[in-house]
């Protein structure tokens, strides 16, 4: 009798083992740090250049700063101040340095419409005439009042608006004499008669004028019969506010005037007032 003998074999199949997959991953946090710093870098490198650029122009500019001059000119019978250009370095010929008058002017622009008149630009000239060397001691220039005296148009609608004050209304708004102007209004207003204590060496004398555009007007300041300034301004719009400062000795003491005058010397609005002592 034969023996069968079963022989069970149990084979596992068995995965070859996989080579790895190689995957390749972006740093983007390095790549941004990297990029934000060779741009601060570049930005540094700008900034430099264009500093020293300025540095260089801000040299070139200070060695030849402009000098306004003033000149004395005996011929004229009124001293005149000759408008300033704002397109070109100030010039100023045959005009007087009359005891430190200063003009304020500013470029012109737009402001709000006031209640009396409608919608129109209001403008603030200023104009500034300093002495060319402010070490040197002052000259002051008084000038006798051979002139003939200033009388308002025939056709002018003159008004007495306070003691010493009168205004043709057909061109004039306001004519104030205040210790200055602030925002482009007179802080106070002085009557006639105002003593050294109320103002610190310097009276400003403000004027509102209308329909006087393109003509040239001149604030006159009178101490006595002396003509001490003659300012002329430039009006370039419908209604224009403008107002000039002079400044006042200790010893200037008595009676001023200050007269506003057009083109043919015709008066728009007069101020008398007296200087009182302490």
């Amino acid at each position: 009798m034969s023996q069968r003998i079963v022989i069970t074999a149990n084979v596992k199949k068995t995965a070859s083992e996989a080579l790895p997959a190689i995957t390749y991953q972006w740093h983007w946090r390095r790549i941004v740090m990297a990029a934000l710093f060779i741009s601060l870098l570049l930005v540094v490198c700008v900034y430099s250049l264009m500093g020293s650029v300025n540095a260089e122009q801000n040299d070139s500019s200070t060695d030849s700063p402009s000098k306004t001059t003033l000149n004395l000119d005996a011929a004229e019978s009124e001293p005149e101040v000759i408008r300033e250009s704002f397109s070109a370095p100030a010039t100023q010929n045959n005009s007087v340095p009359m005891d430190n008058a200063v003009i304020e002017q500013q470029p012109d622009e737009p402001e709000p419409p006031v209640q009396s008149e409608a919608n129109e630009p209001l403008l603030l000239q200023e104009r500034e005439i300093t002495p060319q060397d402010m070490t040197e001691p002052t000259v002051e220039v008084q000038l006798t009042d051979t002139s003939p005296a200033e009388d308002f148009a025939e056709t002018a609608h003159v008004a007495s608006v306070a003691i010493g004050a009168k205004i043709d209304t057909d061109k004039v708004s306001r004519a104030v004499l205040t210790r200055k102007v602030v925002e482009r209004e007179p802080v106070n207003v002085f009557k006639a008669d105002v003593r050294l204590t109320e103002f610190a060496d310097t009276l400003t004398f403000f004027s509102e004028l209308k329909n006087l555009q393109g003509q040239s007007i001149k604030h006159i300041w009178h101490y006595g019969d002396q003509v001490m300034a003659s300012i002329e301004l430039k009006v370039t719009t419908p209604r224009y506010r403008t107002y000039s400062n002079k400044h006042i000795l200790p010893e200037q003491t008595g009676y001023w005037r200050v007269d506003v005058v057009d083109e043919q010397d015709h008066l728009l609005a007069q101020k008398e007032f007296r200087i009182l002592d302490n």
